[in-house]
């Protein structure tokens, strides 16, 4: 959609935005005229300073795509922080969608925080196809650690960021943990 002076507007979740001319917290050096979405402004972290070491908890996966959870561990989880695992789905999680063999599968995903801190989309249900191309930190991650470290994901332990993509563990992965927990 175009305004009466020409710039574009545009809707993303639920904030209406426009050509950014006076957005004070861009990054210093880009000017509003060289950037229209603003959620596409994350900072890039720098590299990993020892490859060799594979996960040194630096929160590279965690500011970008969160784990999903496998069977059980949404009540491992809640448990650690003392909430029932209803309260805990409500406040934190998301359901996102897999495929696996073209099968849809349901799992749990910690809600990404936008760059304010604030969850990205509604928690507690269903999520469309932004949730797997939005980028944004886990809910669960506060700056340095994981707030649930000692009941991560299983996609959480095991990803490592030097690995190969087709080393760690897929969205599919975990589906496929989903579906074999149904059969049982």
């Amino acid at each position: 959609m175009t305004n009466a002076k020409g710039t574009k507007t545009f809707r993303i979740l639920t904030e209406t935005t426009a050509t950014l001319p006076d957005r004070a917290d861009l990054p210093a050096g880009v000017a509003a005229s060289d950037v229209e979405n603003p959620y596409w402004l994350w900072d890039e972290l720098p590299p990993h300073p020892a490859p060799e070491k594979g996960c040194i908890q630096r929160g590279l996966c965690c500011r970008s795509s969160p784990g999903r959870f496998a069977p059980g561990e949404v009540e491992q989880a809640a448990a650690l922080l003392g909430k029932t695992p209803d309260a805990f789905v409500k406040r934190y999680l998301v359901i996102d969608e897999v495929q696996v063999d073209e099968q849809t599968v349901h799992v749990f995903a910690p809600v990404k925080l936008d760059r304010k801190g604030r969850p990205a989309l509604p928690t507690g249900g269903p999520v469309d196809k932004l949730y797997q191309v939005l980028r944004g930190t886990c809910v669960f991650f506060d700056g340095t650690t994981c707030k649930i470290y000692d009941a991560r994901p299983w996609e959480c332990r095991a990803y490592i960021c030097t690995k190969a993509p087709e080393e760690n563990p897929s969205n599919a992965d975990v589906g496929r943990k989903w579906l074999a927990g149904a059969d049982e």
